[in-house]
């Protein structure tokens, strides 16, 4: 009597940790004052005005020079978010946010169910639904990554469905997430077609013997076929075939310098340290799986690896790690931790509605002024503050040519109208998206960032006349004596280099 009281305590203790590890970090980061938003808003808003007003863009709005190709790679969640914005302004722009939230926990909660056959408890749910959580509360944002998350989660429901049924009937869905993926975020749309490759794969009892293999390749033939079909479904966007190929065409600028955090390894922004959470991702599932004797789809196992790999080289693919981590420990934690829910439907809109709340509270968090700038990318320089910084470039001209020590500064000059040489997103600019000839600034001012050229031998190559750079940059452009002040504010220093100036 007194052993199943004291089980219930520690499945109970379980769940309010794991609970607690899935609210906590997107709590703190509401606390923090970084909110849903990040610099990312005013291009993907500017984007989405300019689509609303003018449709699909196909030369670039924003380049100082004309004539350039674009792919607006996320341009439907861009629009998504310009209604919001439409209605509620930046507070309810950070809100939304809370849609593919709840949606996504939603779905992750039935992912986990599926695998465990509906033999998952309370507490195996929450420590399954914490380990991708805690991966991705950084893209509890503006950012479409939410959207391809949930869209990864229903392509594994899918094939989750399809290995347990044998229903082919339920891969039809596949082409539509797929269209669904190329509209939302172009740039990651393959990666719904490699989950539904790998559950293609064999697992390695099937390899050994003549009969499971011809009944592997009966099962795989189906799913080879719906890949062709999501291949074909991928060139439903606007741009067709460069919208389909965008991840393609764009290899190489994004990483550039490593001047993007989340482009950067790993192990650069953690140190040595980065092998524990690399070791626990991996030895984890597999210590839980020999355990209870639990047999893992090869399709999950594989995108585990594929995820690590990824999030090793590109950090801001860990979520891919941690959310078929966590499918990986449900398969695992089948049977275990007390009993089973009794009501899974209800579990898992519970879950996505306690998510879709938290990202609410985390948008509300952010102050009604709009905001943009901050070292760390992050939102704390209000418009107003700005201003007299835009009424002197409005002032310079145009065409003007302005060099920034702060890239992310050039979304909120987009936002706010103005023609620019580059921005975050530089894939857009490189020639594999933007077409041959095109110019771009932003390998410049990532060597002018990093030391490897100087600012004097950069003005001199491109021109530049207005030079915008943080206040504690200021005094080294004022010790020069070359540069006139023009304007400042929200913590940036505007300076032009007169005519005849060097």
């Amino acid at each position: 009597m007194i052993a199943p009281k004291h089980g219930g305590r520690t499945h109970g203790a379980i769940f309010a940790l794991c609970a607690l590890l899935i609210a906590g970090p997107t709590l703190a980061r509401a606390l923090a004052g970084a909110g849903t938003l990040d610099s990312d808003v005013w291009f993907l808003l500017a984007t989405g005005r300019e689509i609303a007003r003018n449709g699909i863009p196909r030369t670039n709005p924003f380049s100082i020079w004309p004539g350039q190709g674009i792919v607006v790679q996320q341009w439907l969640h861009d629009v998504w978010l310009w209604a919001w914005y439409t209605r509620g302004g930046y507070t309810a722009v950070a809100v939304s946010a809370c849609v593919p939230a709840g949606l996504l926990f939603w779905q992750l909660s039935r992912l986990m169910l599926d695998a465990a056959g509906g033999k998952l408890s309370r507490a195996g749910l929450a420590f399954s639904l914490a380990i991708p959580s805690v991966c991705i509360c950084m893209y509890i944002s503006v950012r479409p990554t939410l959207w391809t998350a949930l869209l990864c989660t229903l392509t594994a429901r899918i094939m989750l469905s399809y290995l347990r049924d044998g229903r082919r009937l339920v891969l039809l869905w596949l082409p539509a997430v797929a269209v669904a993926g190329v509209n939302l975020q172009a740039a990651h749309w393959p990666l719904l077609a490699a989950c539904a490759a790998a559950f293609a794969l064999p697992n390695p009892h099937e390899l050994a013997d003549p009969a499971a293999r011809r009944a592997w390749s009966a099962r795989a033939l189906p799913i080879c076929a719906a890949l062709a079909a999501m291949c074909a479904a991928s060139l439903l966007n606007p741009y067709g075939a460069d919208g389909s190929l965008y991840v393609l065409k764009s290899l190489g600028e994004a990483a550039y310098g490593g001047a993007i955090v989340e482009m950067q390894p790993l192990w650069v922004q953690l140190g040595p340290l980065f092998a524990v959470p690399v070791a626990t991702m991996a030895l984890g599932p597999i210590a839980l799986c020999r355990r209870s004797g639990a047999r893992v789809p090869a399709g999950a196992a594989a995108m585990l690896l594929a995820g690590i790999a990824a999030g090793v080289l590109h950090s801001r693919c860990m979520w891919i790690a941690g959310l078929f981590c966590g499918l990986c420990c449900a398969f695992g934690l089948a049977g275990a931790l007390g009993e089973p829910v009794a009501h899974p439907g209800r579990a898992a809109a519970a879950a996505g509605a306690a998510m879709a709340l938290i990202a609410a509270v985390s948008g509300l968090a952010v102050s009604l002024a709009p905001q943009s700038g901050g070292e760390a990318g992050m939102l704390s320089v209000t418009e107003s503050e700005m201003s007299p910084i835009f009424s002197a470039i409005y002032d310079a001209g145009s065409d003007a040519l302005v060099f920034s020590s702060d890239v992310s500064v050039y979304n909120q000059l987009e936002w706010e109208g103005f023609k620019v040489p580059c921005d975050m997103r530089p894939e857009i600019w490189g020639e594999g998206i933007a077409g041959a000839g095109a110019e771009s600034a932003y390998r410049e001012i990532v060597d002018v960032l990093q030391g490897s050229t100087s600012l004097e031998e950069s003005t001199e190559d491109w021109g530049w006349e207005l030079f915008l750079v943080r206040d504690d940059e200021a005094d080294a452009l004022r010790s020069g004596g070359h540069f006139d002040e023009l304007a400042h504010g929200g913590g940036y220093t505007l300076f032009e280099l007169p005519e005849g100036g060097e």
